[in-house]
């Protein structure tokens, strides 16, 4: 079949209109979004670092970790059901929400208090939330009173809430005695379909403790879209045991049963390989180290936090290592016993290899492998 024309012809056909499909339709399933971001995340360190200090949000001698993140509800949302692409990246050109943000944490060991600062791509601050313990005591204020700081914090901060209605109010009494106050203020002026920009105020005691800008998501979409999401992981579920079936245990499984009974299994070059392929997912994994501080419980000491991912990285070493090990051994052995002739993958830069292709012959010439 491979060695008739007619195939060959079909299959470069179908090549080319899978071609032409994923090129057309590629920036349908990837959006791509243009982002001038002149912040880096040393100067978003820096930065956050200054405003700690000014308004003492954190807690002292904090630690710092820090990312840059985007609003992936909101995204869904805008592109789905409120404009396309086209509205999500008029939304944050027009300056009205800033879906990506730089995230900065402030912590410490043992410290339940903790601050995160938020910058706009352009490095401009954009809003902070700082958690304090349940039982840390504070006044409990008026409700007027506390909005009174609320507006005021959020005009120190550059807010303008001429635009903004009051939409929701909410209190909550601390154990230590301490009452915090909630406001969220709605743009009425603008609205990204039934989505609504929002600014979420929040005064913990006597001082303004959060304030956040957020783009409501209707509540309908969010369900529409967990519907769709619980389809694709049925779909991903599935498709998981099929790889396992399928490729480990039908094709690698089956594959090596009968070429050990014959004693074909070439095992030790791409068990090699697969270690190192897997190092080099165990390197790629401890470059994210930085970011694993944005999750860690400051109630645990920091070196049973240390310890714990450390262990997720070298159990998912041990993992790759196996699957690759046996990918490969399989792949290796069963391409020896189909093509015994043809020249090994790693043995292209071997000097035996080499000095083989170099010198001139002639006629049907074998591997030295």
């Amino acid at each position: 079949m491979f060695r008739k024309p007619l195939f060959w012809i079909v299959f470069v056909a179908v090549a080319a209109a899978a071609l032409w499909f994923g090129v057309r339709n590629f920036s349908r399933a990837f959006p791509i979004v243009s982002l001038d971001i002149t912040m880096d995340r040393a100067a978003a360190l820096a930065r956050a670092r200054e405003i700690d200090q000014q308004y003492r949000l954190g807690p002292e001698s904090s630690r710092q970790a820090a990312s840059f993140r985007g609003d992936q509800n909101v995204q869904n949302f805008v592109e789905l059901e409120a404009g396309g692409t086209a509205a999500f990246r008029e939304m944050f050109a027009s300056g009205r929400y800033h879906p990506y943000q730089w995230h900065v944490r402030h912590f410490r060991e043992g410290e339940a208090r903790e601050a995160r600062l938020y910058f706009t791509p352009r490095g401009d601050p954009y809003g902070f939330s700082v958690k304090l313990p349940e039982e840390e005591p504070g006044p409990a204020l008026d409700p007027a009173v506390a909005q009174e700081i609320a507006e005021r914090g959020a005009a120190e901060w550059k807010v303008d809430l001429s635009a903004y209605t009051i939409a929701e109010k909410a209190r909550d009494v601390r154990p230590g005695g301490r009452v915090d106050h909630t406001f969220v203020y709605e743009r009425t002026d603008v609205h990204v379909g039934e989505g609504r920009y929002r600014l979420r105020l929040v005064v913990g005691g006597d001082r303004l403790t959060t304030l956040q800008h957020v783009v409501k998501v209707p509540e309908a979409f969010e369900r529409r879209f967990e519907a769709m999401r619980s389809a694709n992981e049925a779909i991903s579920i599935v498709s998981v045991v099929g790889l396992v079936l399928v490729y480990l245990i039908g094709g690698c499984g089956v594959g090596l049963f009968f070429l050990g009974r014959r004693g074909w299994i070439v095992w030790r070059t791409p068990v090699l390989w697969g270690v190192f392929v897997a190092f080099l997912q165990l390197l790629s994994g401890l470059n994210q180290w930085p970011l694993a501080w944005l999750d860690y419980d400051t109630a645990l000491s920091s070196a049973v936090f240390t310890a714990q991912q450390i262990g997720v990285q070298l159990l998912a070493f041990g993992g790759y290592a196996v699957l690759f090990s046996i990918s490969f051994m399989a792949a290796e052995s069963l391409t020896r016993a189909a093509f015994p002739s043809q020249l090994q993958l790693w043995k292209l830069w071997s000097p035996r290899v080499a000095a083989f292709m170099k010198r001139p012959h002639s006629g049907t010439a074998t591997s030295p492998a």
